[in-house]
């Protein structure tokens, strides 16, 4: 049997983490069952850079010509926002395996056609969730899952970034809604969404949401800008169009409430996400601040002090570590790995990935939907879940 290629399509900050999950895990299959084989970005240089320090076989300028390889059968699409849905649904109809990057769609309405088109493919499809395999919130959705917790209460997450706090890097699509769609809230908001889904369940209803713009324009730059980097800016400006802050309230199918904020201007923030469970009977937090454990606390009438859980071996994912041993944190590539690595298992299976599927990209797009419409109308706006 001829190996399986890999394919990345796009080149840039986020497609080196694919690149790099793909080089640490692919050997753990069958000897050549599976093959790194092609970088694919409209910047040659991107692409070949790329290549060449994680050990991709070629390069590519035309997505197209990728998708219609037939030795390319595993692609990950790493694109601005605005070409996700386009490519995925081309990658779905020609049959590839396919691991797109959030958002899955702009909105809810393409991404439930990428739904519709996975649930119709013979492959394996998932949506970029990589932080569903943090040991710790995998856990502690465990406990929840168990009573230890009690009856959901609340959940309360946080995804701060600065990374445009910045006024001085360039206008990017990354400030276009056109392009973007809603920005602090797509970019990385849909983490903090399906982090909530993930722990509580479906949400029922946005019931308020506010949006701020606190960059109102910024430069155009002279020449291709390249991720969040600085580059020789022109004279002139655009308008940003998108939210830099946005915050949601809602109340849960299990009639708990919940809270987000994102925020890619939380100065000192870095790329942090918090998250705080409540329950009747407990309460669990964590960040990825402090990434070497979470902290419990259960209800005693003599006392409910917080308790810190250290990483185990047993911690689920933990095996997988280079170092799997007591108290030895596990960071963001690792567990961007973890996520390659469950996605090549479930295609050597030939099984649907459940955990952070295309599905899940669907239904995070409808709560998305709804907190930006809320913000909008100042009122709050029901979940409708359509099958």
């Amino acid at each position: 049997m001829s190996p399986k290629g890999i394919a990345i399509i796009g080149a840039g900050m986020i497609g080196a983490a694919h690149a790099a999950g793909y080089r640490q895990y692919a050997h753990r299959f069958a000897a050549g069952a599976i093959r790194l084989k092609t970088v694919c970005d409209m910047n040659p240089a991107l692409a070949q850079d790329l290549a060449a320090k994680y050990g991709f076989q070629g390069t590519a300028s035309d997505w197209t010509a990728v998708v219609a390889d037939p030795e390319i059968d595993i692609l990950s699409i790493c694109l601005p926002n605005f070409l996700h849905a386009e490519v995925t649904q081309a990658a779905l109809v020609a049959g590839k395996h396919v691991l797109c990057e959030k958002p899955l769609a702009l909105g809810a309405d393409s991404a439930r056609g990428l739904r519709d088109a996975a649930r119709s493919a013979r492959c394996v499809s998932a949506t970029v969730f990589n932080y569903r395999r943090i040991p710790a919130l995998a856990e502690i959705r465990d406990r929840i899952a168990r009573g230890d917790l009690g009856k959901p209460v609340q959940i309360i997450v946080k995804f701060q970034c600065d990374y445009a706090a910045d006024p001085g890097l360039p206008h990017s699509w990354r400030y276009e809604f056109a392009k973007a769609g809603p920005g602090a809230l797509l970019d990385i908001g849909t983490h903090a969404v399906d982090m909530m889904r993930f722990l509580f369940g479906d949400v029922a209803e946005v019931v308020g949401a506010v949006s701020t713009i606190s960059i109102p324009e910024r430069y155009l730059p002279k020449g291709m800008a390249v991720g969040h980097g600085h580059v020789e800016l022109s004279g002139e400006t655009a308008r940003v169009d998108n939210d830099d802050v946005m915050s949601g309230l809602m109340r849960f199918a299990n009639g708990a409430q919940g809270f987000m904020t994102a925020s890619r201007v939380a100065v000192g923030s870095g790329n942090c996400l918090s998250v705080e469970v409540y329950g009747t009977q407990g309460t669990a937090r964590f960040s990825t601040e402090t990434p070497g454990y979470y902290e419990f606390a259960r209800f005693s009438d003599q006392g409910s002090d917080f308790l810190q859980v250290q990483y185990r071996p047993r911690m689920p994912g933990v095996a997988l570590a280079a170092v799997p041993h007591d108290r030895v944190s596990i960071g963001y590539a690792e567990i961007f790995g973890f996520m390659i690595h469950e996605f090549l298992c479930a295609i050597d299976a030939g099984q649907p990935l459940a955990n952070g599927s295309i599905e899940d990209g669907y239904r995070a797009a409808q709560v998305l939907d709804a907190i930006q419409m809320a913000s909008v109308t100042n009122a709050p706006v029901r979940v409708a879940w359509q099958d």
